[in-house]
């Protein structure tokens, strides 16, 4: 808006304030003389110029105001929205895990995640179950997408998972089909390698891995994931060098079953 409107309409405001004022104090004098008539008249041509002016000025204010309550209205619906998708997927998991738990017949407390490991490399997590609920250590945390780690320590009211990413995680496991065994260790990152596997051995990316239960520590055929990568010309040793995938997402894991061996 150029300078000389906001000043013009400053003034045309001043004097109708005036002018009115004026009238309203004068108005029996003026009433019947000219000049009243005059005075008049020029009232009410500076109070259409006001109206004229400051008409636009009300109509951007009001919808401006629309505007606003508009967008709060949309913003209190998508919140809305998020909450109740939100309980959706909780409800979800939650029937997978209490489907998961009447299934499984050593299972010990359902439990939710409550916190998480800070390190970069430490792939542990807290849960809101522990002795008084017959959490012990080294018992197993599963999901219904599968393995998802085991108990290192338990207090009264939580318990310490570490998740099977860990470079300190390893467990017995096996090929579903090809029946072969070695151990999974967890190398700090989404992915895991599958150690002692022979060159001999066909591997191929898809390939099942479950837990074999040699280790007395594991229950036996909990899932854990699929072979993804596989070297069997540049490993050292003896063996292949085996990635594999966890079925279970760490970073999208919400509650456990604690079962027993």
């Amino acid at each position: 808006m150029p300078k000389s409107k906001p000043l013009l309409f400053l003034c045309v405001l001043v004097i109708s304030f005036v002018l009115m004022t004026y009238q309203s104090r004068k108005g029996r004098i003026l009433s019947g003389n000219p000049a009243g008539s005059l005075l008049n008249n020029s009232q009410a041509v500076a109070t259409s110029l006001t109206d004229t002016l400051t008409g636009p000025f009300r109509k951007m204010a009001l919808r401006d105001e629309d505007n606003r309550r508009l967008k709060k209205r949309i913003s209190d619906l998508l919140l809305e929205r998020e909450k109740y998708q939100g309980a959706l997927l909780e409800n979800k998991r939650l029937r997978e895990l209490l489907k998961l738990r009447e299934t499984e017949k050593k299972s010990v407390a359902a439990a939710r995640v409550i916190g998480r490991g800070v390190d970069h490399w430490t792939h542990t997590m807290l849960i809101d179950k522990g002795r008084k609920d017959g959490v012990e250590k080294d018992l197993t945390a599963v999901t219904p997408r599968g393995l998802a780690g085991k108990v290192i320590d338990a207090a009264g009211s939580y318990s310490h998972i570490l998740l099977l990413t860990d470079i300190n995680f390893s467990v017995a496991v096996r090929l579903q089909e090809k029946r072969m065994e070695g151990i999974l260790s967890g190398t700090g990152t989404s992915k895991c390698v599958l150690r002692y596997i022979p060159f001999e051995e066909e591997v191929k990316p898809g390939d099942v891995v479950i837990t074999s239960g040699l280790d007395g520590l594991f229950p036996v055929g909990v899932p854990v994931g699929y072979v993804s990568y596989v070297d069997n010309k540049t490993g050292g040793g003896h063996f292949q060098y085996i990635e594999v995938i966890p079925y279970q997402d760490e970073s999208r894991l919400e509650e456990v079953l604690i079962v027993g061996r």
